[in-house]
């Protein structure tokens, strides 16, 4: 015996016809206030923004390096790659005990190299090199290039462009007219 007022099909038709009510009016009342405030659009920009924000600032990081120390390597280049975001070289060097040591070492983009008077085909496998670096901070064989010298006497500086600025101060947007 059922002690339920309304017959079971009633009851059921009734909750269907509340939850689409609800629905509805939960609907409406959240495309309001997403639509009015804009917040369809504003809150994933942000979000977005904010996910990209942190890589990027810590890919600029020169925390990796030791910034207050340079080492000095003599090696043969193995590969010299052109290529945003930064310029890679790579070169053997041998130790006193007869091991080789693969050197990985950067630089900037291939446009502030420009301004600074590198070329693509300024390093060629088989070069001897004297590499300065700022080497890694945890002691692997890794660092950003400040200066290349090659056996002829010929030296390229990471560090400096032809107006004098150092560093991070130059880009392409400082390039010389000349």
């Amino acid at each position: 015996m059922n002690r339920s007022a309304t017959p079971p099909a009633a009851s059921t038709t009734r909750a269907t016809d509340l939850k689409v009510l609800l629905s509805k009016v939960m609907y409406e009342a959240l495309r309001r206030l997403f639509v009015k405030n804009n917040i369809v659009v504003s809150l994933p920009v942000c979000l977005v923004a904010l996910t990209v924000a942190v890589p990027v600032s810590a890919h600029h990081s020169a925390f990796a390096f030791d910034t207050e120390n340079t080492q000095i390597v003599k090696g043969t280049v193995t590969e010299w790659f052109w290529a945003n975001p930064h310029c890679l070289l790579k070169f053997d060097v041998m130790t006193d005990g007869g091991d080789v040591v693969h050197w990985v070492t950067e630089t900037q983009a291939p446009a502030n190299m420009i301004d600074a008077g590198w070329r693509k085909n300024d390093l060629r496998p088989g070069d001897e090199v004297t590499v300065t670096v700022q080497p890694a901070r945890n002691g692997n064989p890794v660092g950003r290039i400040v200066r290349v010298e090659f056996a002829d006497g010929r030296t390229l500086d990471a560090t400096q462009d032809r107006s004098g600025a150092t560093g991070n101060e130059y880009h392409l947007s400082g390039a010389p007219t000349d």
